[in-house]
């Protein structure tokens, strides 16, 4: 194929993106635990790796469609070795001693059982138990790295490269803020910790099995009785709507079956006529968190314009991809639309937003040990033993010692290249969002139409998001998630 016009390069896009939304589709069914034809992932994930082969091997422009495609080599050169592992997870991460709903914990139901099961010495065996099974995992995510950096290496690049180009951070730009969010979160949380683990975890003190999952799946408890009697997609709809983005475009997936991911999602099947979200019913208040930050997923998605190229609407920094996920699900902390929209009680309200504060600290002292290992693990070629070791000492850095193959038990950590420090760099950059909204368009911005067009904007923009015009500001959410009523 010759790139020498317009003409050629419109024609390997629009192939590109019937073979990858054909791809889409199968990793949906895939996640979501529905039926999915592996032969056939197999043979598109080839389809599309090839054509980008040609992209990659005929040109080197546009770049971030360069980068896309070495990100979708990598991607069908490890597919089998993804498969595996996800597969052995499933079977390996698995109890041999406790059951929920008449079946053995396994790495899908595990966030159920720590949510539900009120007894910490159960969960702490649980933990460990799963613990030393995850060492079984090391080899196949061995594996899926290695490949990861081998297709990168062909090109001169590593994944940590291609992260850093898109988000346009330097190494140490994108370190030191991390560095700082962690560091900046780790008193006030063990201060916080401490004071809900005896309602929360029914123990006096917080511990290294007391995972950010087990909190934020128990945290919440106390404010589902405000939430029973309200359906959070029909909430999301509306707030939609204020924003001017018709919600009929997003599909919703809540059935409960074994094999889907534990994990909520939204998936772009094709920008912007495909878009899906994906969740498993927890607790009212908690599934009104997976809700809002999935159709802020969904938002960005069918806010793309069909007539851009591809490369725009598909190929998107991470953070940016998080940005309007974090920007919608941050409502749920925000006392005025809770008093308006939710129309909730004062004493709610607080008790929300602290609980809430306190899970983004939570999140922060997790989130930085996550990233700090997976930047340095690319940097420095880990192996699993490494990155399990480093990964033992950022945790108690940041928050509490924590045995080092829990990274192999995370959904993200194994899984991805690197994509754990988009959700700390979408945090800070919404932070800074927020504060402009409210500055130029009132407390209910949600319902201001020129801030909906603002919003709009933004999400339309995908992969041209300005991210230079919010400077990453990480004092401004630090004061914010730092102010907890009962610590003053």
């Amino acid at each position: 194929m010759i790139f020498g016009d317009n003409l050629e390069l419109n024609e390997w896009c629009a192939r590109y993106e019937d073979i990858r939304a054909k791809l889409m589709e199968q990793y949906y069914n895939h996640r979501a635990g529905l039926p999915y034809d592996k032969k056939l992932m197999d043979k598109l994930s080839k389809e599309l790796a090839n054509l980008c082969r040609i992209f990659l091997d005929e040109f080197r422009e546009p770049r971030r469609m360069f980068l896309e495609c070495i990100y979708q080599v990598a991607r069908d050169e490890r597919l089998e070795i993804e498969l595996e592992f996800e597969e052995k997870r499933m079977e390996i991460i698995k109890s041999n001693k406790f059951t929920l709903n008449g079946m053995p914990v396994n790495w899908g139901s595990w966030r159920k059982f720590n949510a539900r099961v009120d007894d910490p010495v159960k969960r702490k065996e649980l933990f460990d138990e799963f613990i030393r099974k995850a060492s079984e995992l090391a080899s196949l995510v061995e594996k899926r790295m290695e490949i990861s950096r081998e297709v990168y290496a062909r090109y001169g690049l590593t994944p940590l490269d291609a992260y850093l180009e898109l988000e346009q951070l330097s190494y140490d730009e994108l370190y030191n803020l991390v560095e700082k969010l962690g560091s900046g979160a780790k008193e006030t949380f063990l201060k916080a910790a401490d004071h809900y683990a005896p309602e929360v975890l029914g123990k006096d003190k917080y511990e290294y099995y007391d995972d950010y999952y087990t909190w934020r799946g128990r945290i919440y408890r106390p404010l589902n009785k405000y939430f029973e009697g309200l359906n959070p997609i029909d909430k999301v709809i509306e707030l939609l709507k204020c924003l001017e983005v018709d919600p009929s475009k997003i599909s919703v997936d809540d059935e409960d079956r074994p094999k889907k991911s534990p994990s909520a999602f939204c998936f772009w099947i094709k920008v912007p006529d495909d878009v899906r979200v994906v969740y498993r019913k927890v607790a009212p208040f908690t599934d009104f968190g997976s809700v809002f930050h999935e159709f802020g997923h969904g938002l960005h998605g069918v806010s793309a314009n069909p007539m851009d190229p591809v490369w725009k609407r598909y190929v998107i920094p991470m953070s940016v991809a998080e940005t309007f996920s974090f920007l919608t699900e941050y409502l749920l902390e925000d006392e005025i639309y809770l008093k308006e929209e939710l129309k909730l009680p004062d004493d709610a309200i607080r008790e929300i937003i602290d609980r809430r504060r306190f899970m983004h600290l939570t999140f922060l002292t997790f989130y930085a040990t996550n990233s700090l290992m997976k930047i340095e693990f690319w940097k420095y070629h880990y192996d699993a033993i490494k990155a399990a070791e480093r990964w033992q000492e950022l945790s108690k850095k940041f928050f509490i010692e924590v045995p080092g193959n829990y990274w192999l038990l995370h959904h993200i950590m194994p899984s991805y290249d690197l994509y754990s420090p988009s959700y700390m760099i979408a945090a800070v950059r919404v932070a800074v969002i927020k504060r402009r909204l409210r500055e130029e368009f009132g407390e209910k911005w949600w319902r201001n139409s020129e801030a909906a067009k603002l919003i709009k904007k933004l999400a339309e923009a995908r992969g041209e998001f300005n991210v230079k015009e919010w400077p990453l500001k990480p004092e401004v959410y630090l004061e914010e998630v730092c102010n907890l009523s009962f610590l003053k």
